[in-house]
């Protein structure tokens, strides 16, 4: 699996399908982050931005190869569920790669450093936002939708659920916990949210398999 997913990233890299989604963080991030504000308050902003721009990336590096390569893919991973483990780890890596800039850049901006706290918390939240990202990303990609606008379309919904759900969504009780603050959230609440967002993405990938499957 770390063999297809170094592969993956390399492939993914070369393809230059992620500089959509990095030029779109990075300039929600500069603006987020414009004039300085509460700490917690901008890490649930960014948290929440990370989620729909992390699906985007999982499918697109889900879909870099054409179906023709992907199944040449998965038989040197020795099957096509070894093949999607491993894309899903590299999106899962490209996605905290997104978030450790996230975690940085208010501090970059202010010229302040947060306390450990506080990256604590921000870490926690841009996690669960990317393995809920990642989770929904796989599972719009192909095989199981086929055509580009199909997934990009179901993405989409899917990632405006994801923010707005109070009952099925770890990012947006994240958020909103972040966004009360003060009071500062547990962080052994946000730490509970991310292992909801692990258990998520675990629970969709083994879907997205089954449904590959399928479709094959």
């Amino acid at each position: 699996m770390t063999a297809v997913a170094r592969y993956a990233l390399a492939d993914f890299l070369r393809s230059q399908r992620y500089l959509p989604q990095l030029v779109l963080y990075l300039g929600l991030l500069a603006v987020l982050h414009a004039v300085p504000g509460p700490v917690l308050q901008g890490y649930g902003a960014s948290a929440g931005a990370l989620l729909p721009v992390t699906v985007w990336l999982a499918l697109a590096l889900h879909n870099t190869e054409d179906p023709l390569q992907a199944a040449v893919t998965a038989v040197n991973a020795g099957g096509r569920t070894r093949a999607l483990l491993g894309r899903t780890a590299a999106a899962v890596l490209g996605g905290l790669a997104l978030a450790a800039v996230a975690l940085v850049w208010p501090m970059a901006a202010s010229g302040t450093l947060h306390t450990a706290t506080e990256l604590t918390d921000g870490l926690l939240a841009h996690t669960t936002a990317v393995l809920t990202g990642t989770a929904l990303g796989g599972l719009c990609a192909r095989p199981v939708i086929r055509r580009p606008g199909h997934a990009f379309a179901t993405a989409a919904v899917l990632s405006l659920t994801a923010l707005v759900s109070r009952t099925a969504s770890p990012v947006n009780s994240t958020v909103r916990l972040l966004s009360a603050a003060p009071p500062a959230p547990a962080t052994a609440t946000l730490l509970a949210l991310t292992a909801w967002a692990a258990a998520l993405l675990a629970v969709l990938t083994a879907a997205t398999s089954r449904l590959a499957a399928r479709r094959h």
